[in-house]
């Protein structure tokens, strides 16, 4: 996500994820977008940012559905006292017919 958006396949469906500004940084309010392509039409979807084998508290960013098919919210990732850099976004896509979700994960670096 330094450059652009990632993407990744989830069975059928892919899952297309950005951030902006860029580069992300920590401490500042961020715009999250997401686009499926191949999966259902949803009211919102749910993104969790944590740290691989750190612990930073919960951290949810609710995306609605806009006008243009995209899903979009808004969220801050915290400073990590230890200095590291490297954060996981976890996208939580509701299942038809079912009160699963399927998550597909991303891991990108902030800025300090």
């Amino acid at each position: 996500m330094d450059k652009g958006p990632c993407s990744k396949k989830i069975g059928n469906a892919e899952v297309i994820l950005d951030i902006y500004p860029k580069p992300v940084s920590a401490m500042r309010e961020l715009m999250v977008y997401a686009s499926l392509k191949g999966a259902g039409i949803y009211e919102k979807l749910k993104v969790e940012f944590d740290m691989p084998g750190m612990y930073m508290g919960r951290n949810e960013v609710i995306l609605v559905r806009t006008k243009d098919g995209r899903y979009a919210g808004k969220g801050i990732i915290p400073r990590c006292p230890s200095g590291k850099k490297l954060w996981r976004a976890t996208v939580e896509i509701p299942e038809q017919k079912s009160p699963k979700t399927k998550k597909i994960e991303f891991l990108f670096n902030v800025t300090y």
